[in-house]
């Protein structure tokens, strides 16, 4: 009886999949409502999937969810999690409290939300994103309303969190990024990204845009720090490349803070090359970095090859302590293209042994700049120390 009941229950799965799949290619909706959905794994060799809310081809999805938790435990994992992805179709998700959660070795975690591809459209509304990840070799991926021609439209009323732990560690978050002809429309409150432990690698990008693409991001605050040995940390905000390219950045704040050993750190905002246009607001941007043999650098509103930027900022501060350090800030430079620039206040300041410090406003080669700058002040402590200001040069 109960090997009757299961064939039973697998010829009504399999019924009611391709009849699904049957809607999606006819243009129909798929209508979905649910709460605590829930999907955990642990042990060897293991792959583990969760797909709400996604279309193709002509189909439409309309989904409500609450309470999204996917984790997995084990050796060799791979883990990914997509909700309101388009490709072709179009979807309109509503969605809180999503968590994505890893822990053990050798492992993969990917998390997707409202992204549009092969001209579908995206459109959706979340809060409470988290994903986290412990262990070693890790890879971790966020996207959230990416578009590869495609439109996503991504409104976020809780914070965004990505974390992860270990060893030889690579994080990567994209919030807002368009390709290929794509458009992009995010609205998001506190964007958090950290990674702890050795030889890691860490890349965020917001609201860029690259072969005619276009987005328009706007963020309450955008965090990211990293704590170890032998890391590389990647800041870009408003970047676009490309003719047809356009990126529009609202944002209150960007803080990037480093700590450890051989570290490199790098922040740039509304850089613009090859055609593209950028245009950022914010408050301010904060970059700081204490350890040895530590590089770091930040660019605002550098435009080259037929760019063109134009960058409000209210305060920029660049700080660095420790040994053998070299800290850069280039703001409103030119090559070969267009950059204007507004800058309430620059401070850099630096502390140590055998470090370098450099700041260049306002330079030219080929290009043309417009550099408004209120306060401009750099300081150093230490031993061995150099240190250079560079403005309006041509």
């Amino acid at each position: 009886m109960s090997g009757m009941t299961a064939m039973k229950q697998t010829l009504l799965a399999c019924a009611m999949a391709t009849l699904f799949v049957a809607a999606s290619a006819s243009g129909q909706t798929a209508k979905v409502n649910a709460e605590d959905i829930k999907q955990g794994q642990a042990g060897l060799l293991q792959s583990q999937g969760m797909d709400i809310g996604s279309t193709s081809n002509k189909g439409s999805s309309n989904v409500n969810a609450k309470g999204i938790r996917q984790s997995q435990d084990g050796l060799l994992n791979s883990q990914k999690m997509t909700v309101g992805t388009s490709n072709g179709g179009k979807t309109n998700v509503n969605a809180s409290n999503i968590n994505q959660s890893q822990t053990g070795l050798l492992q993969s975690q990917e998390m997707s939300i409202g992204n549009a591809n092969k001209g579908g459209q995206s459109n959706v509304k979340v809060s409470n994103v988290t994903q986290g990840q412990v262990g070693l070799l890790n890879r971790q991926k966020m996207a959230i309303g990416d578009a590869d021609k495609g439109k996503s439209d991504v409104r976020n009323a809780g914070p965004i969190m990505q974390g992860q732990a270990g060893l030889l560690n690579n994080q990567e978050m994209n919030l807002g990024s368009v390709s290929g002809n794509g458009s992009t429309k995010v609205r998001t409150g506190t964007v958090m990204q950290g990674q702890a432990g050795l030889l890691n690698s860490q890349t965020m990008n917001v609201g860029g845009s690259s072969g005619g693409g276009k987005t328009d991001v706007t963020a309450g605050a955008i965090l990211q720090g990293q704590a170890g040995l032998l890391q590389r940390q990647n800041m870009d905000i408003g970047s676009a490349s490309g003719n047809g390219s356009s990126s529009n950045v609202k944002l209150g704040a960007a803080v990037q803070g480093q700590a450890g050993l051989l570290n490199n750190q790098d922040m740039k905002i509304g850089t613009a090359s090859g055609g593209g246009k950028s245009k950022v607001v914010m408050g301010a941007a904060v970059q700081g970095q204490a350890g040895l043999l530590n590089n770091q650098q930040m660019e605002v509103g550098n435009a080259s090859n037929g760019g063109r930027s134009n960058v409000a900022v209210g305060t920029v501060v660049q700080g660095q302590a420790g040994l053998l350090q070299n800290q850069t800030a280039k703001i409103g430079n030119a090559q070969g293209g267009t950059s204007k620039v507004a800058v309430g206040a620059v401070i850099q300041g630096q502390g140590g042994l055998l470090n370098n410090q450099e700041v260049n406003i306002g330079n030219t080669k080929g290009g043309s700049t417009t550099v408004v700058t209120g306060a401009v002040v750099q300081g150093q402590g230490g031993m061995l120390n150099s240190q250079k200001v560079n403005i309006g040069n041509n």
